[in-house]
């Protein structure tokens, strides 16, 4: 089968995706060789590369010897890949240089006279960029670069007789401005993906228009990068602990004993109901260390104040001292009459009730004896 200008090409794109594969090993091979945290990059990227096949300045070239086109077949479309290294500067600013391949660009033509018109541009280059970042979130930041590229354009040509005048097989070097915009994301502190739009100025040649363009999805890997460390929050100091309240003061207990259970009537001797009376009181307030207990006597107003006083009074004393032989401290305890000057019963009650022994019975309550106990129980 005859070979078609465009099949002479095609081995092309082979040995471009072989360096490829070798710019990938390079790449992550000297990722071990870089201090940690040191603001140093490295990243790939892959995609594709658009240009344009200029049949003007093909034209050009030809007309002098009488030629024009007949049909032009043209493949402006290849593959392109980058690898690069990088520094950070801060979060805002960094410097790249890479290499670049833009793959090849061929065409193949039939021309007027009869003839036959084929080749090819190989482009690839090495570029120094300014990248700013725009961070948009924690993780979104947008790309801006500009640089300079000194790119070559191997262009070689296949034709027959007069058609091959005037066109060079030869590599067309040039320093020219390049320039490029994307987004990076960032899926951890060290690792991101960057889609990015490239356009690159070529040097003057044959084949191509004088900008070539690459829009590419890529890699960036920075070295040494750990997570954020934790803001370190200081501990507050701890609350003061509140003093313990105040243990509250031991309320007195007061003990109301009616005297008919202690005295027979109009008497002060203790009855033996009276002394087992106070022997319960005496089991009960057991175990309390004593600050005061007060005895105090009461008695109705039958009677004079005078005489009530002297009964009220002995009264108390005989409780005070059956309460001091059943353990009571003698130096704690007190006894102390006050007759009928504070009554339970009312003013105007037990008042004509027709009989003497109405009369004591309705009083009764005003006769007792009160105890007093200031204390607080040994554990």
């Amino acid at each position: 089968m005859e070979e078609t200008p465009m099949m002479k090409f095609n081995t092309h794109r082979k040995s471009s995706l072989s360096s490829l594969a070798v710019a990938m090993t390079l790449v992550f091979a000297g990722s071990q060789a870089v201090a940690q945290d040191s603001g140093f990059y490295s990243g790939l990227s892959l995609g594709k590369s658009l240009g344009n096949i200029s049949s003007g300045s093909l034209s050009r070239t030809l007309q002098p010897n009488g030629f024009s086109f007949n049909t032009l077949d043209a493949s402006d479309r290849d593959t392109a890949w980058k690898v690069l290294a990088g520094y950070d500067f801060n979060r805002y600013l960094a410097t790249e240089l890479s290499y670049f391949d833009f793959g090849s660009y061929d065409f193949g033509a039939t021309l007027r006279p009869a003839n036959n018109l084929s080749g090819k541009a190989d482009l690839s280059g090495f570029g120094l960029d300014v990248v700013a970042t725009i961070p948009f979130t924690a993780n979104l930041s947008g790309l801006l670069r500009a640089g300079m590229a000194r790119t070559s354009v191997k262009q070689s040509f296949a034709a027959s007789g007069a058609a091959a005048s005037g066109f060079v097989n030869r590599t067309h070097r040039e320093s020219k401005a390049k320039v490029g915009v994307g987004l990076e994301y960032a899926i951890s502190e060290a690792l991101s993906l960057r889609a990015e739009w490239e356009q690159a100025r070529l040097p003057s040649n044959q084949i191509t228009d004088s900008n070539a363009n690459s829009a590419t999805l890529g890699v960036v890997y920075r070295f040494g990068r750990s997570p954020a460390p934790a803001p370190v929050v200081e501990a507050s100091a701890p609350a003061p602990v509140p003093p313990p309240a105040p243990a509250a003061a031991p309320q007195p207990v007061s003990v109301t004993l009616a005297a008919s259970a202690l005295f027979d009537f109009d008497e002060s001797v203790l009855t033996a109901s009276g002394r087992q009376e106070l022997d319960a009181l005496v089991r009960q307030i057991n175990g309390l260390s004593y600050e005061a207990v007060i005895v105090i006597g009461h008695t109705d107003r039958i009677g004079t104040r005078d005489y009530n006083l002297g009964l009220s009074e002995r009264r108390a004393n005989a409780v005070r001292a059956y309460l001091i032989q059943g353990g009571i401290p003698a130096n704690r305890i007190t006894a102390s009459g006050v007759a009928n000057d504070q009554p339970v019963t009312p003013a105007t009650g037990c008042r004509g009730l027709g009989s003497n022994a109405a009369t004591i019975a309705c009083l009764a309550p005003d006769r007792r004896v009160v105890v007093e106990i200031n204390g607080t129980r040994t554990p």
